[in-house]
């Protein structure tokens, strides 16, 4: 049988449209540029406008002012007959930063520090997005907080084949460039209603910003429960901000900071094996801790169904797995 296909229209022009398929693929599929990440609703980059219903669940993450001006997520939305659609304005989504400092670190990671051109309220471990001036987008998290950097955002930058604006940010990004940013996005982060309540971080890669981010927040908020951070990498050269880390726990009697990498090496301070595995293994019993999980999205999902067989409460597993076009290794 034919399959019965839905007109809708986009900027104005027809196009014909699988109603099984969300209109983001659609739009792909009729060759039309659309911004896009991870197709999950996660990364929140594929929002298009439109003054028909949509599901609940294609604005949920986004904020009122977007919403109350028709924003949804297209992957998250399949077209109905008729719907207009309208691509999104770069005005409502995004604001200019200026580069104010960029630091090299090991494994290709770069820290870099934006000064945003108006106010920007997140909280630490959330993420922001980054247009490059193709109009490619990509998410990264926050690691600063207001009380350690006052109105200065910090994020991680590791440079990938296929990291069109992670290699952008790394190879021609310079001090004072301005750069746009949208967001904030994620409720990945630090919340102080519990503050003696053990808190376990494990992150992958540039997992660690927004680790550090809700780190930082938690010692700035007197946090007294221990402080557990695992960050693991394929080998020593993905470990960075290892020196930052040792001082935080060296000043502060309830944060352990614990190094692994895939691949074995001469550093006695770092574990050889997956760093989810370890930390699972050195907390078998996780009823009453909240829970923190960054990086690759495999590790991510394994983990937390992992961390949830051993009691931890869903509701205190917070995420921030990194979705990405083209599946990259995470080192």
């Amino acid at each position: 049988m034919e399959k019965q296909l839905v007109t809708i229209y986009f900027d104005g022009s027809p196009l014909s449209c699988d109603p099984s398929k969300s209109i983001l693929d659609n739009l792909l599929d009729n060759n039309v540029k659309a911004t896009f990440s991870c197709k999950k609703g996660t990364c929140l980059t594929c929002v298009l406008r439109t003054s028909h219903d949509v599901p609940k669940k294609s604005q949920d993450a986004l904020k009122p002012a977007l919403i109350e001006q028709g924003y949804f997520l297209s992957c998250q939305t399949m077209p109905i007959e008729g719907m207009e659609i309208l691509p999104s304005e770069q005005n409502d989504l995004f604001i200019k930063t200026t580069v104010k400092e960029i630091k090299q670190l090991s494994g290709h990671v770069a820290q870099i520090f934006l000064t945003p051109s108006e106010n920007f309220n997140y909280r630490p471990g959330q993420f922001l997005n980054i247009k490059n001036p193709d109009g490619e987008v990509r998410s990264y998290s926050i690691a600063s907080t207001k009380v350690q950097a006052n109105d200065t955002l910090e994020i991680h930058v590791k440079k990938h084949q296929f990291g069109k604006v992670s290699n952008w940010l790394g190879d021609e990004v310079k001090i004072n460039d301005e750069v746009e940013i949208s967001g904030p996005n994620g409720d990945c982060f630090y919340i102080n209603d519990q503050p003696e309540q053990p808190l376990l971080l494990i992150g992958t890669g540039t997992g660690l910003a927004p680790l550090l981010g809700i780190m930082r927040q938690a010692l700035s908020q007197n946090h007294t429960g221990d402080i557990k951070l695992y960050h693991g990498a394929v080998e020593d050269d993905g470990l960075y901000l290892t020196d930052e880390l040792k001082k935080l726990s060296d000043k502060y009697s309830n944060v352990e900071i614990h190094l692994g990498t895939l691949k074995q090496s001469d550093n006695k301070d770092i574990v050889c094996g997956s760093i989810n595995d370890i930390a699972l293994a050195n907390h078998a019993e996780l009823k009453g801790w909240k829970i923190y999980l960054c990086g690759d999205p495999q590790m991510v999902q394994t983990t937390k169904q992992k961390a949830f067989l051993s009691g931890a409460n869903l509701a205190d597993i917070f995420s921030d797995p990194f979705e990405m076009k083209t599946p990259v290794t995470l080192d």
